[in-house]
């Protein structure tokens, strides 16, 4: 699995995940890549073949001063643990590349499928969010604790 960066080749992909009902349910809108890196999002891909696109965008949360780690997969691509291992490429990515100090998540409380790889890449729940929301956090200085 690798993460390339999302362009317009891309645009197919996007609009596949759009119309999955999961996505809209628990992500909402998918927000399109800026040019001022406001935004970075990927394509992730299995091989030549793109299955979803995950990254970091500019959380709601907390006035808008967090990264917030994006992860969406196509249907045919869930439950075989390619989620857990976009996360862990899009924290990779986040802390040696962009060098941001924390990445959030903050997932619907129904999502237990977030919430459940939210804890298996070493996040830890740090608070409630109205409504129905839970922030996840992982610190950059806490990665060697998971790798191990």
């Amino acid at each position: 699995m690798e993460l390339l960066p999302l362009n317009a080749s891309h645009d197919a992909l996007l609009r596949s995940l759009q119309l999955q009902d999961d996505v809209w349910e628990f992500v909402g809108p998918l927000p399109e890549p800026e040019q001022d890196d406001k935004h970075r999002l990927f394509a992730v891909m299995e091989g030549q073949i793109p299955i979803g696109i995950g990254g970091l965008i500019r959380s709601q949360a907390f006035d808008g001063k967090d990264f917030e780690v994006l992860c969406a997969l196509r249907s045919e691509a869930q439950r075989r643990g390619l989620a857990k291992r976009a996360c862990e490429l899009i924290l990779t990515w986040a802390f040696d590349t962009a060098k941001v100090e924390r990445v959030i998540a903050c997932i619907d409380d129904n999502n237990e499928g977030a919430r459940t790889i939210a804890k298996k890449i070493g996040m830890k729940e740090l608070c409630a969010l109205p409504p129905r929301r839970t922030v996840y956090v992982k610190y950059r200085d806490e990665r060697s604790l998971t790798r191990a």
